[in-house]
Parts: structure tokens; C-alpha cells; sequence
């Protein structure tokens, strides 16, 4: 088993000697990526490898390709404004939030870019029907004791009125 550091400068592994090999004939790993094995503290090129050193050599004539590990997409998984939105606005609105939430990174990690942008949206919507939930309590809060206040303005000077 093997870790490996890919062109964005990542830590990839531990992978197997065989997905080393996929990855040399797929051009996502050549001679100069730098490979541990597990186990070790030292990192050197792949083509030092005695295992793989002759697979990681190209053809005579053909230029070796670039590795091609992309970064993951930076996707907002809004967990911090879903926690606040649990804590401060509408609890069962904030809880589908973190659910959500939760839910982008692991989607990251697992490939499904597509899933966890889903996600993403779902949890930034969630949070948006939390603030605005209690803001409309909070605004019919406001009316329903305004409307008490007056009524009880209105009785309080009929009786004085009364007297």
C-alpha cells in the first residue's frame, strides 16, 4: 500500500500497488509522482519504486502525461449557518438544515459533486425558510400584543370614562 501526492499537491492513499498501476496507464501518475509506502517516513518518486519502477517508465518516443488529479470543488455546506438557524430561529426548520448540511462533505469525498451541490441548496434553503419563519412569528407576535394593548388602552378608559 501506497500514498501518493498528486499534481494539486494532495495526499491521495492508501492505494493498492495494482491502482498505482491503473492510475500510471491512465496518465493520472507518471515516474516523478511522489509515493510513500505505508509505513515509512520517505517520500520519493514513483520510478525509484522497485515494484512499479518499470511501469512507470514511457515508451521510448512518447512523452510521459501530466498527472491529472483535479481538487475537489469548494462546495458551501452551510453547516454553521444551519446550526445557528436550529439555535436561534425555527428548531425543526434549523434540524432539516443540519441534516442537509451534513450531508455535503461526505457527498465530496464520495465523488457525487452533483449530490452535494443537491445538498448544498437544500440546507442554504432550509436556513432561509428558518430565518423567515421566525421573523413571520415574530412580526404576528408583535400584532397580536399590539392589538391586546389596545384593547386593554380601550377597557381601561371606558371605565375611567365610566366613572
Amino acid at each position: 500500500m501506497y500514498k501518493i501526492i498528486g499534481a494539486d499537491g494532495q495526499e491521495y492513499g492508501p492505494v493498492s500497488a495494482d491502482q498505482l498501476r491503473q492510475w500510471l496507464t491512465e496518465g493520472r501518475a507518471d515516474g516523478q509522482t511522489r509515493v510513500q509506502a505505508v509505513g515509512t517516513t520517505e517520500w520519493k518518486p514513483l520510478s525509484a519504486v522497485p515494484e512499479l519502477a518499470t511501469l512507470s517508465a514511457p515508451p521510448v518516443g512518447i512523452p510521459s502525461p501530466t498527472p491529472n488529479f483535479s481538487p475537489a470543488p469548494k462546495i458551501p455546506n452551510y453547516l454553521v449557518q444551519s446550526i445557528l438557524a436550529t439555535l436561534f430561529c425555527c428548531l425543526p426548520f434549523g434540524i432539516v438544515a443540519i441534516v442537509y448540511a451534513a450531508q455535503v462533505n461526505s457527498k465530496v469525498q464520495g465523488g457525487d459533486i452533483a449530490g452535494a451541490e443537491v445538498s448544498s441548496r437544500k440546507a442554504k434553503r432550509w436556513c432561509w425558510i428558518s430565518l423567515w419563519s421566525w421573523l413571520a412569528v415574530g412580526v404576528i407576535y408583535l400584532i397580536i400584543m399590539g392589538v391586546i394593548m389596545l384593547m386593554g388602552a380601550a377597557g381601561a378608559a371606558s371605565v375611567a370614562g365610566s366613572r
